[in-house]
């Protein structure tokens, strides 16, 4: 009883440090709609909770998303510009969207070639993610540690990489680095589990998206800024997918030198920026978390990286020196890993997508860019098999759904039990 009401406690602290709603953040700070493309805030938790007496850190377990980057494909930022280039040579633009019309035209062209690609603010994120890892925990990376590193075989993500271990490098020249970026980890790093995709992209999650987006379309106030006549809007603009593809530019160019000079904020009303987002937010959560209408099982795509993640601890749990295994890879992996472990509950399953928020199921605040996980494991000696280890997400602590007498710390055998059971409920 004592242990639930302090894991109660720990978790009410937890929500309370995140009760501001998404719309008030949002109007203060607009950048929050980017969701999956904000800028890495760093850690809000600025001082962690200390070790257990007699305690110290040995081994960290980790999983990043890389860094900044460019939108992945052209067409992200083609096909919005296609579209006001076609209402331009019609005569259907206002000054307003001619002027957006041509920031557009330079965004796309300082994108060209570059689609995917890690940009100078991703590098220094995982530069600086490395730097806070060890002054945080010292003894890990003290003497010749090891360093296990291992990369999906996307350039940002291994670029990502080699930064943090760079970073790491320059701290201590000693430490015995092994990295690799292999299609053989993939299975693990990233693994595209067709069925499971399938069964997202049902019937039903289509049309309980479709719902919910007519529900919270704005685009009134953006339409009639951009174009001098509404019937030519009407007949040959889907209102609803030009906002969404003008939002999409507008998030990603804080994380480019660009975004320091052009922006697209500014044709967006408040209530445009924050119901578009409560959009993308609803199809994350369909898409990757744990929505009922196709199942709840999505965060299951990530049963592999879990498998791995409680091996490879057992595993380095037996070691006698300090080590840190870092893994590199995407948002699509972390964000149902995030999922799948119920980290901060963020695990639950509704097809009453009016609640995410009210749950506290807010995207930016689970994988902005260079989002990431570590596993924090402690010890009194190598001869001390009650292992403990806390987990924090984006360098702040989290909880999970395990019965603790000091949060946020855990006992590993507490954590093994649990999740491989939860595994083994998972039939493929």
């Amino acid at each position: 009883m004592r242990k639930a009401l302090i894991l109660s406690t720990f978790i009410t602290i937890v929500i309370s440090l995140s009760a501001q709603s998404a719309r008030e953040e949002m109007r203060v700070d607009p950048l929050l709609s980017a969701s999956n493309y904000m800028i890495y805030p760093g850690p809000q938790q600025k001082k962690l909770t200390p070790a257990p007496k007699g305690t110290k850190p040995f081994y960290i377990s980790h999983y990043g998303r890389h860094g900044s980057r460019f939108h992945s494909k052209p067409s992200i930022y083609n096909a919005p510009l296609l579209t006001l280039q076609k209402a331009d040579s019609a005569g259907k633009l206002t000054p307003w969207g001619r002027d957006v019309m041509q920031r557009l035209e330079t965004i796309s062209k300082d994108a060209e070639n570059r689609w995917g690609d890690l940009t100078p603010l991703g590098a220094q994120q995982h530069q600086e993610i490395a730097y806070r890892m060890y002054k945080r925990f010292p003894e890990i990376f003290k003497g010749s540690a090891e360093i296990d590193a291992r990369s999906t075989g996307v350039g940002r993500c291994v670029l990502s990489m080699e930064n943090a271990l760079v970073q790491l490098l320059r701290l201590n020249p000693s430490l015995r680095i092994h990295h690799n970026a292999t299609h053989r980890d993939m299975d693990y790093l990233n693994l595209q589990d067709k069925q499971l995709f399938a069964l997202k992209n049902n019937k039903a999650s289509f049309q309980l998206y479709n719902k919910y987006q007519k529900r919270y379309a704005r685009n009134k106030h953006l339409m009639q800024s951009l174009f001098n006549d509404s019937v030519y809007v009407s007949r040959h603009v889907n209102a609803t997918d030009l906002a969404l593809q003008l939002l999409l530019v507008a998030a990603i160019m804080q994380n480019t030198e660009l975004g320091k000079q052009v922006t697209l904020f500014d044709i967006f009303t408040e209530d445009e920026i924050y119901y578009n987002w409560k959009i993308g937010n609803i199809r994350w959560y369909i898409g990757w978390g744990g929505c009922s209408v196709n199942g709840g099982v999505q965060p299951f795509t990530q049963r592999n990286l879990l498998r791995k993640m409680i091996a490879d601890a057992d595993s380095c749990i037996r070691r006698t020196q300090p080590i840190a295994q870092l893994r590199f890879g995407h948002e699509t992996v972390l964000m149902p890993l995030v999922c799948l472990l119920d980290l901060n509950g963020y695990g639950f399953a509704t097809d009453d997508l009016d609640q995410l928020e009210e749950r506290g199921w807010v995207n930016y605040r689970i994988f902005p860019m260079a989002a990431n996980l570590q596993f924090i494991f402690y010890r009194k000696d190598p001869t001390d098999r009650d292992v403990l280890f806390k987990v924090l997400l984006n360098e702040n602590e989290a909880t999970l759904p395990l019965p603790t007498n000091n949060p946020p710390y855990y006992k590993w055998s507490d954590f093994r039990e649990y999740y491989l059971k939860k595994l083994e409920t998972f039939h493929e």
